[in-house]
């Protein structure tokens, strides 16, 4: 895990010194080396979650967000940077829960190697910059983990805070059950009906809360990378709108996690395992739109361990190069722009 640490540490430093490297080559001019953090600073200040948190209208709706407004209040500390170390911290916590969650399917090297394309991921940044999917993701893989390790209450408890934002949870639900009856002839009937409260009980309370949400469930569903996909069979297979500029990446993403989670079914020998990664896939094409499905692809980040369990250690190097290399310069044109 310690590599996981320093490759994580290491790329966000690597991440800061290229936006502020964006910051200072700007079209209108250089921008003096004193004022850089003050302008990093006012980027980050003016992003939707900054402002949701400053908003004194309302509670934000994203646990995250709502914790730094908490935070903010009684902490000396600007909201900017209270939300990047939280966001930090919780997307560091999503990586020590996937290494452990990946390495009860594979070794320990398969599991460093996916925490590895998950921090080098094209979009990961934008977690390190205050985005609430990073509280997301470890929402969803405590969740997966603590089911596996019988620890249903905890499961409940994850998943409930994850149904307050994300439609995600309601189609991990069927899944989490699935754990639970596969360990139903190990427990008593008392110990199973004590384990389906503690799963249901919490997440259909969130679903209560919430229910402006999953009353909408229809028109997220038609808003959907996979109803999106299967309209363009309905017209012939029309999928030219998927290479378009806008969506390539959306496109190129998808086909990553596809083969990923196609590759975890051949290579891993339990069914759980197998199904585990495409289930994850697919409850991801339910509930994202296409042009959203970048940035979340790290909710079934498991589908990654089946591209780090085939790929040799050079492939794996040379892919680890090429997500470097265009992480850097997506950051750079976000913040040079």
């Amino acid at each position: 895990m310690w590599r996981v640490f320093l490759s994580f540490v290491t790329h966000r430093l690597f991440l800061v010194i290229v936006a502020l490297s964006a910051l200072h080559f700007q079209p209108t001019g250089q921008v003096p080396f004193s004022e850089l953090l003050s302008r990093f600073s006012q980027r980050i200040s003016q992003s939707s979650e900054v402002q949701a948190i400053n908003s004194n209208e309302s509670s934000p709706r994203e646990p995250l967000l709502w914790i730094v407004q908490k935070l903010s209040r009684v902490v000396p500390f600007p909201t900017e940077f209270l939300l990047l170390g939280l966001s930090n911290l919780f997307f560091f916590l999503f990586l020590w829960e996937l290494y452990l969650f990946v390495n009860t399917m594979a070794l320990p090297e398969v599991a460093v190697d996916t925490c590895l394309l998950s921090i080098l991921w094209l979009t990961s940044y934008e977690m390190s910059l205050g985005s609430a999917l990073s509280l997301n993701c470890f929402l969803g893989i405590l969740s997966l983990r603590s089911a596996l390790d019988h620890r249903w209450l905890v499961t409940g408890l994850t998943l409930a805070l994850l149904a307050l934002t994300k439609p995600f949870a309601f189609f991990l639900l069927p899944l989490l059950l699935g754990f639970l009856l596969s360990q139903k002839k190990y427990s008593s009937p008392d110990a199973f009906a004590r384990h389906c409260i503690y799963l249901l009980l919490p997440f259909l309370g969130a679903v209560f809360l919430r229910r402006d949400l999953y009353q909408n469930l229809g028109s997220i569903f038609q808003d959907s990378s996979l109803l999106s996909l299967i309209q363009s069979k309905e017209s012939h297979w029309d999928l030219s709108w998927t290479y378009s500029t806008q969506y390539l990446g959306q496109t190129i993403s998808l086909a990553i996690l596809i083969i990923g989670s196609i590759l975890c079914f051949f290579v891993f020998s339990t069914l759980l395992h197998k199904i585990l990664p495409l289930f994850l896939v697919l409850a991801l094409l339910l509930t994202t739109p296409y042009r959203e499905l970048a940035s979340n692809v790290l909710l079934a980040a498991p589908a990654f361990s089946g591209i780090a369990e085939v790929c040799s250690n050079p492939i794996l190097r040379i892919i680890q190069l090429i997500l470097l290399f265009f992480g850097a310069v997506e950051v750079f044109y976000l913040l040079i722009s």
